[in-house]
């Protein structure tokens, strides 16, 4: 292998590694509210589906609206 090689392979897996970054502070950031915008903290309950989701159930405190995300947890650079 040639250092150019390592080079290369380290991009690669900074690339990689920064896709992730993305899907981890989706996954540990706060969500709005989708009715009134407000910041909820922590979701009323949360599951993992198998093929590579979490899903989070929430509740406004301020106005009461159910809602919900998913966060997928595979990427497509596969």
């Amino acid at each position: 292998m040639t250092s150019g090689d390592n080079e290369e392979e380290a991009v690669t897996m900074l690339h990689c590694d920064t896709a992730k970054l993305d899907a981890l502070r989706a996954f540990a950031g706060p969500a709005r509210c989708t009715h009134c915008g407000d910041l909820m903290v922590a979701p009323v309950a949360s599951e993992f589906v198998q093929g590579g989701e979490i899903r989070h159930y929430w509740e406004c405190d301020a106005c009461g609206e159910p809602s919900s995300s998913a966060i997928p947890l595979c990427g497509d650079e596969e």
